[in-house]
Protein backbone atom coordinates (compact mmCIF):
# COMPACT_ATOMS: atom_id res chain seq x y z
CA UNK A 1 0.00 0.00 0.00
CA UNK A 2 1.25 3.25 -0.86
CA UNK A 3 1.49 6.30 1.53
CA UNK A 4 -2.09 7.80 -0.67
CA UNK A 5 -3.72 5.24 -0.57
CA UNK A 6 -6.32 3.86 2.49
CA UNK A 7 -8.19 0.69 1.79
CA UNK A 8 -11.18 0.54 4.06
CA UNK A 9 -13.80 -2.16 3.74
CA UNK A 10 -16.76 0.19 5.58
CA UNK A 11 -17.19 3.28 3.45
CA UNK A 12 -20.34 3.81 3.20
CA UNK A 13 -22.10 4.35 -0.03
CA UNK A 14 -20.73 6.10 -3.36
CA UNK A 15 -19.74 9.64 -2.64
CA UNK A 16 -18.19 9.07 0.12
CA UNK A 17 -14.12 8.81 -0.77
CA UNK A 18 -10.62 9.54 0.71
CA UNK A 19 -7.81 11.03 -1.22
CA UNK A 20 -4.01 12.28 -0.60
CA UNK A 21 -2.95 15.62 -1.17
CA UNK A 22 0.70 15.46 -1.45
CA UNK A 23 1.55 19.31 -1.44
CA UNK A 24 0.37 19.95 1.65
CA UNK A 25 0.43 16.97 2.52
CA UNK A 26 -3.09 16.02 3.76
CA UNK A 27 -5.59 13.49 3.31
CA UNK A 28 -9.32 14.83 2.41
CA UNK A 29 -12.35 12.97 3.66
CA UNK A 30 -14.88 13.93 0.30
CA UNK A 31 -18.49 13.79 0.67
CA UNK A 32 -20.46 14.13 -2.56
CA UNK A 33 -23.98 14.24 -3.52
CA UNK A 34 -24.91 13.70 -7.14
CA UNK A 35 -27.98 14.45 -9.20
CA UNK A 36 -30.95 11.98 -9.89
CA UNK A 37 -33.65 12.01 -12.57
CA UNK A 38 -35.92 13.74 -9.58
CA UNK A 39 -33.19 16.17 -9.23
CA UNK A 40 -32.97 17.00 -13.01
CA UNK A 41 -36.85 17.18 -12.99
CA UNK A 42 -36.52 19.99 -9.99
CA UNK A 43 -33.29 22.06 -11.08
CA UNK A 44 -33.35 23.79 -14.48
CA UNK A 45 -29.28 24.08 -13.74
CA UNK A 46 -28.86 20.70 -14.15
CA UNK A 47 -28.15 18.69 -17.11
CA UNK A 48 -27.54 15.04 -16.77
CA UNK A 49 -27.77 12.52 -14.00
CA UNK A 50 -24.67 11.99 -11.45
CA UNK A 51 -23.68 15.63 -11.86
CA UNK A 52 -22.47 16.78 -8.93
CA UNK A 53 -24.76 18.63 -6.96
CA UNK A 54 -22.78 19.77 -3.86
CA UNK A 55 -19.09 18.45 -2.44
CA UNK A 56 -17.50 18.78 0.81
CA UNK A 57 -13.88 18.29 1.60
CA UNK A 58 -12.62 18.25 5.38
CA UNK A 59 -8.67 17.15 6.40
CA UNK A 60 -8.66 14.53 8.66
CA UNK A 61 -5.99 12.75 10.16
CA UNK A 62 -7.80 9.01 10.71
CA UNK A 63 -10.31 7.19 8.91
CA UNK A 64 -13.76 8.03 9.73
CA UNK A 65 -15.04 4.61 9.14
CA UNK A 66 -12.30 2.11 10.15
CA UNK A 67 -10.44 4.60 12.62
CA UNK A 68 -6.98 3.95 11.49
CA UNK A 69 -4.35 6.07 11.65
CA UNK A 70 -3.65 7.71 7.91
CA UNK A 71 -0.46 7.61 6.83
CA UNK A 72 2.28 10.31 5.71
CA UNK A 73 1.57 13.05 7.34
CA UNK A 74 4.70 13.59 9.23
CA UNK A 75 4.96 16.68 7.24
CA UNK A 76 1.52 18.10 7.85
CA UNK A 77 1.09 21.13 10.05
CA UNK A 78 -0.79 19.63 12.38
CA UNK A 79 -1.83 23.04 14.52
CA UNK A 80 -3.92 24.49 11.39
CA UNK A 81 -4.77 20.83 10.28
CA UNK A 82 -8.49 20.53 10.24
CA UNK A 83 -9.54 22.78 6.90
CA UNK A 84 -12.64 22.18 5.61
CA UNK A 85 -14.85 23.20 1.66
CA UNK A 86 -17.98 23.32 0.80
CA UNK A 87 -19.13 23.34 -3.06
CA UNK A 88 -22.56 23.87 -3.88
CA UNK A 89 -22.87 23.13 -7.40
CA UNK A 90 -26.80 23.10 -8.22
CA UNK A 91 -27.13 27.22 -9.21
CA UNK A 92 -25.10 28.52 -11.89
CA UNK A 93 -26.73 32.09 -11.85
Amino acid sequence: MTIHEHICNTFPKPGVYLSFCKEFPAWILNIQREATESDLQENSYLENIGDILWLTRIEIRYCPFCGEQLPGLDRAKLPHYGEFQHHDFSRWG
